[in-house]
C-alpha cells in the first residue's frame, strides 16, 4: 500500500471509530493503532446480553507501487474471527462472543456515513443478520450467504471488477500468458 493511501484508511478508521462508538448506546473501547501490530486496531463494546462484539475496518484493496491505479476499497469486519479467539473446545465462549451477528461489509470510503447506522441497526437485530429487515442503506448491496456474510456495495464490487479487466487486457499481461 501507498504511504499516502496508508495514511487515507488510517484518518478514515480513526474517524469511522469515533463515530461508530459515539452513536453506540454503551460504552466502547477504541484500541489504537501501532504500527508494529499485526492486529488491526479495532472498536469492542459489550451488548445487553453480555456478549464482546468488535468491529475493524482495513484497506480491502488499495493502490500500491505495482498497481498505482488500483482502487481503495475498504472492508468492514464485524464479530469476524471471534470463532478464532474462542479456542477449539465446542462450546467454549459461546456466551462471552455475538455468534448471531457476524458479517463483512466492502464498500468505497464515500459509501462509509450511510453504512455507520445500518451498522448499528443490524447489530440490533435479535436473530441474527436479516437483511430483508434492515433499511437506511442509499446503495445496493450484494453478496453471498454463509457462515459469516460476505457483502458488497455494488460500487466497491465494480471498481474490484474494473481493473482486473484492464490488467487481463494489456500487451503485458497476454504476453505473461502467452
Amino acid at each position: 500500500m501507498l504511504p499516502d493511501s496508508a495514511q487515507q484508511v488510517s484518518k478514515l478508521r480513526a474517524q469511522f471509530y469515533r463515530s461508530f462508538a459515539d452513536t453506540l448506546e454503551t460504552s466502547a473501547n477504541i484500541s489504537r493503532e501501532k504500527s508494529y501490530a499485526s492486529t488491526l486496531p479495532r472498536v469492542s463494546w459489550t451488548d445487553e446480553q453480555g456478549r464482546l462484539n468488535y468491529l475493524c475496518m482495513y484497506a480491502h484493496s488499495a493502490p500500491d507501487v505495482l498497481l498505482p491505479d488500483r482502487p481503495l476499497v475498504l472492508r468492514i469486519g464485524v464479530n469476524s474471527g471471534a470463532e478464532l479467539a474462542v479456542g477449539s473446545s465446542p462450546g467454549r465462549g459461546s456466551r462471552r462472543y455475538n455468534w448471531t451477528c457476524q458479517f463483512y461489509l466492502t464498500l468505497l470510503s464515500d459509501e462509509l456515513p450511510a453504512a455507520l447506522p445500518w451498522i448499528v441497526q443490524a447489530l440490533g437485530q435479535p436473530q441474527g443478520l436479516d437483511l430483508g429487515a434492515l433499511e437506511g442503506l442509499p446503495y445496493t448491496l450484494e453478496g453471498a450467504a454463509g457462515p459469516v456474510n460476505s457483502l458488497w456495495s455494488r460500487l466497491a464490487l465494480q471498481q474490484m471488477e474494473r481493473p482486473l479487466a484492464k490488467a487481463i487486457a494489456t500487451p503485458d499481461y497476454v504476453a505473461l500468458l502467452g
